[in-house]
This record gives C-alpha cells, sequence and structure tokens, in this order.
C-alpha cells in the first residue's frame, strides 16, 4: 500500500469532539485521493472475538443502536461526493477492534482524531493512539485536537533523517505528490549541538545539498525524482536544523491541509508501525495532521 493508493480508510468515530477530528481529516483524505470512508465503532465486548457488523444487517443487536445512531447521523452529514459505510466491532480493546476491522474491511489507514486537552492544538496520544502506534501494520493517520479542514490537502510534508526507514517516507511522499499534484516538502532533520562550533551547519544550504541526502538516505532513483519535482517547481526543500525536534521544526510554517509523512523507529518489525523517540517528539510540536508509516513497506 502506498499513499497515493488509498482505496479505503477507516475513521476511528465516536460521537464526541474526537470523533468530528478524525472526520473532518478523513473527508480531507477522500477528497484528496478518492478513497472510500469506513466510520467505525469499538464498543465493548468481554469476547476476544471481534466481528464486524455492517451497517445493513438486520439482527444488529439492540446495544448498538444508539451507536448506530450516531454513525448515522455522522454518515449523513458528510459532504455529497464522499463515498462512506458505517460499521460497529465489538472487542475488550479499542485498538484491537480497530484493527481487526482494518483488517476485515481491507482498509489501507487508520484515521484517528486528537485527544483535547494538548496545547496549541497539538497532540495528545491516549492508550488507543499509543498501542496503535506501536502494532498497526497499515498506516496511522493523527490529527490535532480541533482539526476542521475537510478541503482536499494542500501540501505534503516529509520529514527524513539518517535513520532506518527514511527510503520509505522519501518514496511514499514522492509518490502521492506526483499521483495526486500535490507540492511536496522535503525537510531533512538535522540536530546540531550549538555549544560546539564544529557541528554548525549553514542555513542556506542549497537544494543540490538536500537532494545528496535523498540519494544518501533513499537512493539514487529517488534523488532523481526528487530533482525533477524541484527543478519544476513542484516541490521545495529545507533543512531543519536545531539543538532538538522543537527547536528544529519551530522555524517550518505551516499549511491548512497539510500532511506530514513520517517513518516508523528502527526497532520496529517490518510491515509494523512502532513510534520512535524523534517523531514522538514531533508529534508534540506541530499542529497539523501526520501520517506514521510501517516499517519496510513501499
Amino acid at each position: 500500500m502506498s499513499t497515493a493508493n488509498l482505496q479505503n480508510l477507516l475513521v476511528a468515530y465516536t460521537a464526541t469532539a474526537t470523533g468530528k477530528d478524525a472526520l473532518n481529516l478523513g473527508v480531507a483524505l477522500a477528497r484528496t485521493t478518492g478513497t472510500h470512508l469506513h466510520l467505525v465503532t469499538v464498543l465493548p465486548e468481554g469476547d476476544a472475538y471481534a466481528a464486524v457488523y455492517p451497517s445493513d444487517r438486520g439482527h444488529v443487536p439492540i446495544i448498538q443502536k444508539q451507536v448506530r445512531g450516531w454513525l448515522e447521523e455522522a454518515q449523513n452529514a458528510l459532504p455529497k461526493d464522499i463515498t462512506s459505510s458505517i460499521h460497529t466491532v465489538s472487542d475488550s480493546s479499542e485498538a484491537a477492534g480497530l484493527l481487526s476491522a482494518a483488517q476485515q474491511l481491507d482498509c489501507d489507514g487508520i484515521v484517528l482524531g486528537g485527544r483535547p486537552g494538548g496545547l496549541l492544538r497539538r497532540f495528545k496520544l491516549g492508550t488507543t493512539a499509543n498501542t496503535l502506534l506501536h502494532s498497526s501494520p497499515v498506516p496511522v493517520i493523527l490529527s490535532p485536537a480541533g482539526y476542521e479542514n475537510q478541503q482536499p490537502l494542500s501540501r505534503i510534508t516529509s520529514m527524513f533523517g539518517p535513520r532506518p526507514g527514511a527510503k520509505d517516507v522519501i518514496s511514499r511522499a514522492l509518490t502521492a505528490a506526483k499521483t495526486h499534484a500535490l507540492p511536496l516538502r522535503l525537510v531533512s532533520l538535522v540536530f546540531i549541538d550549538r555549544t560546539d562550533p564544529a557541528t554548525s551547519i549553514d542555513d542556506t544550504t542549497t537544494a543540490d545539498a538536500l537532494i545528496d541526502q535523498v540519494e544518501t538516505f533513499g537512493n539514487e532513483q529517488l534523488a532523481a525524482q526528487a530533482a525533477d519535482l524541484v527543478a519544476n517547481n513542484k516541490a521545495s526543500t529545507v533543512v531543519a536544523t536545531g539543538s532538538n525536534v522543537d527547536d528544529a521544526v519551530d522555524a517550518l510554517d505551516w499549511l491548512d491541509g497539510e500532511l506530514i509523512i513520517v517513518g516508523s523507529s528502527r526497532l520496529a518489525p517490518d510491515n509494523r508501525i512502532f513510534l520512535g523517540s524523534t517523531a514522538s517528539r514531533m508529534l508534540r510540536a506541530v499542529s497539523v495532521p501526520m501520517m506514521i508509516i510501517p516499517a519496510g513497506t513501499k
């Protein structure tokens, strides 16, 4: 699966502000990629078996009627250009229920809303998000609390560095930008020791230098694709430097409708997400949606 091939997205929906945030982001993604939205709510269940109940089944348990009503209200409020379906899933764990539903519904990603309480509309992760960010086999796409945009994405920012996973991030971002004719911003994160002049980096680092980093952290083919987009004014390059994540991203600007793509930790097994320390700190330093992709995927 790639960002450019989103056929089905699972939107983790609850009748709360968090659910509304996820729904808004789902609409923005659907309007960008044409994906079908599966609105899913997990109901507590003592039984470890998690079965997905489509919205048209006649024997939906009574306990699900209220939840189904909320799902129907959410679906009816969606813009007319969005295709969707609604489902409930029973499981003792919300994260496990979402993973089970994503598998049964053949979803290419899971969209989660942000929990209220974070500063400056930034991210505050709950138990479900933390579990998914350390186990999901499909990308997890997080919205910050208070996310309101339903328009198509305006730009993709690829955040990468010298650690394993950079190639996957760069490849996914390039493909998505080209497929959906989106502006791309390639951001290389470089952490330096401000007290050591030997680690200083020229803030006027050229685009050619960043393309060299794309080749180093990715490969020659990806560097050629990136260089072509830059030459045709379809991509921009930034080297974000600082002594830590907050410092490095502080000077970056963010557009309404922007999406950040980051990779998993080097500790992640293939085809699984494992949120690393850098990405975790980044979540608390930015205020736009972020997609975290599994390791070793294309």
